[in-house]
């Protein structure tokens, strides 16, 4: 008998063992175009017209590996692994990181929703890429410019929308209830006697049912030495009308040692033309304390979809900045020599 009652339990875990799944997939995007800036900062002074070669504008160019496993019990294991790269020439992006994008290992539950550890994106970064121009439209970084030179001379963060990377985080993703979904996370100092240096702390809560969404999120980043914050603050929405999905966004990033604070707000809308064609177009300003100026900005792109994975498009911007007169149009980093710039962008996207 106890022989039979052991071959039926080991069966009966080969069974189980059959019946898990695994799956490992390798993904990427390569993003390439021609940009033309005006007033770019020459060598010596003055300011002229730049166009180049950019990778990375609508979205960054990345190559990453994905891998899911079954466990039983509505129970699964994941991993993703990212690098990004420079197609333009090649190079690691992330200051020649390995796996700068992403790298992290985490187990999920259909019921309870996932942890995962390693190096994440905050939950800012949930925000920007639901309900920001940057996101919803191959505006990429031309989308993201206000925040960028907000940190010129203010130690504010300028990824306010885009969310940050951050390292020895441990990430809490909750499953949808009626619509409700929520998030913690909290990335280590790991600063010997002192628990506050370096320490992040991020939470989300977002609705999303239907044609409607929308999301709080809330980041704060100590300094070296803890005694400082750089603290971030959003809200988003977004609302589908047949062809036409508006959004709206406000985010605010404070330096608490500084008291430097700049809050911006953006509205905006994509359109479908058709299956293939898609318009979107936003106003962006910006008002920053401590007599700085206020900063705005207009974008708008035309996206045309040759197929699932591969797609054609136009961008322009232009941002005028009465803070800061070297102010740059974020996606390429250009110097401008004024506080007024023009971006204007022919790119290719391919997904893989």
């Amino acid at each position: 008998m106890k022989k039979k009652l052991l071959v039926a339990a080991m069966l009966a875990a080969g069974t189980g063992m059959a019946h898990a799944q695994s799956s490992v997939s390798i993904y990427g995007l390569i993003d390439l175009g021609l940009t033309y800036y005006s007033n770019a900062v020459k060598t010596g002074g003055g300011g002229a017209s730049l166009l180049r070669m950019d990778s990375g504008i609508a979205q960054g160019s990345r190559i990453g590996f994905k891998g899911t496993e079954d466990l039983g019990g509505g129970l699964n294991a994941f991993f993703t692994l990212e690098t990004g790269f420079g197609a333009d020439d090649g190079s690691l992006g992330q200051g020649g990181l390995l796996f700068g994008r992403q790298s992290f290992v985490g187990l999920g539950s259909k019921d309870w929703g996932s942890v995962s550890v390693g190096r994440q994106y905050d939950f800012m970064a949930n925000l920007g890429g639901q309900y920001a121009m940057g996101a919803l439209s191959p505006a990429g970084s031309f989308g993201w410019g206000l925040h960028a030179d907000a940190a010129h001379g203010t130690a504010l963060n300028n990824h306010i929308y885009a969310g940050d990377r951050t390292n020895n985080s441990i990430k809490y993703n909750s499953a949808k209830f009626s619509g409700f979904s929520f998030g913690a996370m909290y990335g280590f100092g790991e600063v010997a006697g002192d628990n506050t240096a370096n320490r992040t702390l991020s939470a989300t809560g977002q609705y999303d049912n239907g044609p409607f969404s929308s999301a709080l999120a809330y980041t704060d980043i100590k300094n070296a030495t803890g005694t400082a914050s750089t603290r971030m603050y959003g809200l988003g929405a977004r609302y589908q009308i047949g062809a036409f999905t508006p959004f709206g966004v406000i985010t605010q990033v404070k330096n608490t040692g500084t008291n430097a604070k700049a809050t911006t707000y953006e509205l905006g809308t994509v359109y479908a033309l058709t299956a293939l064609w898609d318009l979107a177009a936003a106003y962006q300003f910006q008002s920053r304390n401590q007599g700085v100026g206020n900063a705005q900005a207009l974008v708008a792109t035309v996206d045309y979809k040759i197929s699932k994975r591969t797609d054609l498009y136009l961008g322009a911007v232009y941002d005028r900045d009465k803070g800061y007169n070297a102010y740059p149009v974020f996606g390429g980093g250009i110097q401008s020599s004024t506080g007024n710039q023009t971006g204007v962008r022919l790119g290719m996207r391919h997904r893989f």
